[in-house]
C-alpha cells in the first residue's frame, strides 16, 4: 500500500514502559523496509537572529543558532516512519499501516527552557507534558538503544519548513495535527517519497536546478532558497 492510498494509518505512541518493544520491532523490520523518516520535536526556539543577520543568511552564524537551540532544549517527542522503496508502509499484515511517535520525560516545564508561543501550541494540539514527565522515555536510555540495535545512520535533510516543501510539491498531510512528532514525520516522508519519484536526487548541482536540490541540505546552511 503506498503512503498515498487509502489505506488507515495508527500512531503508536510509545513511553517508557513499551518503548524496547517498539525498537525491537523497528529493529527487525528495517530490513524490509529500510526508508526511515524522523522529526524531532522541541520546545520552540529560544535564540533568534536578529532580521540584518537573516537577509545575510550565513551558513554559519545560522548553524550557530541551531546548534545553541538544540544543545540547550530537551526533547519532547520523536516520531519514525519506515517505508519501503514503493512507499508502502509498514503494516504487520494489518488492515492498517504504523508509524510512531516517542515521548519523552526530559522535558520539564518546571526547570527547562522554552518558547511559550510554542508550548501553548503544543498544549492545543494534544501533547500532555504531565504526562510525559511522568511516563515518558529517557533520552539516554532511549539513544543507547537506537544506537546499539544499528538504527543511526545517514540520511538526507530537508531543508526550509516542511510545509513550504510539501506546498512546493502539493503534497497534503494524510494523518494527525501538524507539530507532533508522529504525523510530521510522516509529512516528511511524503515529500522525500515525492521527491524520489520524480529523481531529482539524481539530480546534479548547478545554479538552474538548485530548487530540486534544497531536500538535501540542512535549514539554512546554504543558501538555496530565497
Amino acid at each position: 500500500m503506498s503512503i498515498f492510498g487509502n489505506k488507515s494509518i495508527v500512531v503508536r505512541r510509545v513511553f517508557a514502559e513499551d518503548s524496547d518493544s517498539e525498537l525491537l520491532m523497528i529493529k527487525e523490520a528495517i530490513l524490509t523496509y529500510p526508508f526511515l523518516s524522523i522529526d524531532i520535536e522541541f520546545p520552540g526556539t529560544i535564540f533568534k537572529p536578529g532580521k540584518q543577520v537573516i537577509r545575510e543568511g550565513n551558513p554559519v552564524i545560522n548553524y550557530h543558532y541551531m546548534k545553541s537551540n538544540v544543545d540547550t532544549l530537551q526533547i519532547i517527542q520523536l516520531g519514525l516512519s519506515l517505508s519501503d522503496a514503493q512507499s508502502n508502509l509498514l503494516d504487520f499484515d494489518f488492515p492498517f499501516s504504523y508509524i510512531w511517535e516517542f515521548n519523552f520525560r526530559d522535558f520539564d516545564i518546571n526547570r527547562d527552557h522554552y518558547a511559550s508561543d510554542s508550548i501553548e501550541l503544543f498544549k492545543h494540539q494534544g501533547i500532555d507534558f504531565e504526562k510525559n514527565k511522568e511516563k515518558g522515555i529517557d533520552s539516554k536510555d532511549f539513544a543507547k538503544t537506537f544506537w546499539d540495535y544499528g538504527l543511526v545512520f545517514n540520511s538526507y535533510g530537508l531543508k526550509s519548513s516542511l510545509e513550504k516543501i510539501a506546498q512546493t510539491l502539493n503534497v497534503a498531510c494524510i494523518t494527525g495535527s501538524s507539530h507532533q512528532a508522529g504525523s510530521d514525520n510522516l509529512f516528511m516522508l511524503q515529500c522525500f517519497m515525492k521527491f524520489k519519484s520524480k529523481n531529482i536526487f539524481e539530480s546534479k548541482w548547478n545554479e538552474t536546478n538548485q530548487m530540486l536540490l534544497f531536500p538535501l541540505t540542512l535549514y539554512g546552511l546554504v543558501k538555496t532558497i530565497r
